[in-house]
């Protein structure tokens, strides 16, 4: 049964039997747990069941005659008025319109609002149906944030709160489709720090993990927005340079070489470490491999420690 045929029977009612339609009618929507407001052609409240006063907090008679915009939150208008303007036209509104209202109190609650038309005796009446589901939007909200810190935790790695190594691959896989798509560069960086095994055994793995996250920290402040790094295991990093070329792969590199020297490190005190990277780059090559392309790359940077250390292969 639709609004047609609600209105169908209002309109083809006697009194009596209209008399008898709106008992039945206030009886059960009395008892229902949704609010139901009733507005006319105006947009005048004309009902207002027991649910909508213990979800807004108003009895019957402080609102008959009031406008329905008039409880709403400003941000909440905007949707209402035009369902309202919708329903005015005689057409339903098929989907659920998610509101901000607010209550006697003053209190800001969620609420969700559908709305139906009914043509009686000339005239047209909105029938607005109300749920309140301001719980249910927390429990969503904290779900979502426990979902996206779950997703998080899964791709940052804890000592230097960069990406860790799953992450990179998944990462590098959609840049060489990007690469391969739009022929546009992407170079790929591998570091790895120099000595630091003997830097380790010497000061002990917590000066050890306190050097990784420091270093963490300067990868961060040498790349750019698009740019991204990755701890890739124990003492190596790798890092994703977008719509770069090799050549402006090396200022990046050079830049994170310079910012390192300018990190000192007192594992001892009184003493002052200053602590390297041997840095591997290359651009990546069209339709090449991702497998052979992160392995060359990893080559270059063995190739940069063989050759002394501290120093950019490329």
């Amino acid at each position: 049964m639709d609004n047609k045929d609600i209105a169908k029977i209002l309109n083809e009612a006697n009194t009596k039997d209209f008399e008898d339609i709106l008992k039945m009618f206030r009886t059960i929507v009395n008892s229902v747990r949704d609010a139901l407001v009733m507005m006319d052609s105006a947009g005048r409240i004309s009902y207002w069941n027991r649910a909508a006063e213990n979800i807004f907090g108003y009895a019957r008679e402080e609102v008959l005659g009031l406008s329905l915009q008039k409880l709403l939150a400003p941000r909440g208008n905007q949707e209402v008025h035009k369902g309202i303007s919708v329903a005015f036209q005689g057409e339903n509104i098929e989907e659920l319109i998610e509101v901000q209202v607010i209550t006697k109190s003053g209190k800001e609650i969620v609420v969700e609002l559908s709305q139906i038309s009914v043509e009686f005796k000339g005239g047209w009446y909105f029938f607005n149906i109300i749920k309140d589901i301001t719980e249910r939007k927390r429990a969503e909200e904290t779900l979502q944030e426990s979902e996206k810190r779950y997703r998080e935790l899964s791709i940052i790695d804890d000592r230097t709160q960069l990406y860790n190594s799953r992450h990179f691959h998944t990462q590098l896989e959609i840049e060489v489709e990007r690469s391969n798509r739009y022929e546009q560069p992407l170079t790929l960086l591998m570091l790895d720090i120099d000595n630091f095994k003997r830097f380790n055994d010497t000061y002990g793995h917590v000066e050890g993990d306190n050097v990784i996250s420091r270093l963490g920290q300067v990868l961060k402040r040498c790349l750019r927005e698009i740019d991204s790094a990755y701890r890739y295991g124990g003492e190596e990093f790798t890092i994703m340079l977008p719509m770069t070329t090799s050549e402006k792969g090396i200022v990046t590199a050079k830049r994170i070489q310079t910012e390192l020297r300018k990190e000192a490190f007192s594992p001892v005190l009184g003493q002052e470490i200053y602590m390297t990277v041997s840095i591997g780059l290359s651009q990546y090559k069209p339709k090449e491999e991702m497998k052979a392309f992160v392995h060359r790359v990893d080559q270059i940077m063995y190739q940069a420690k063989k050759e002394g250390r501290d120093r950019i292969c490329s």
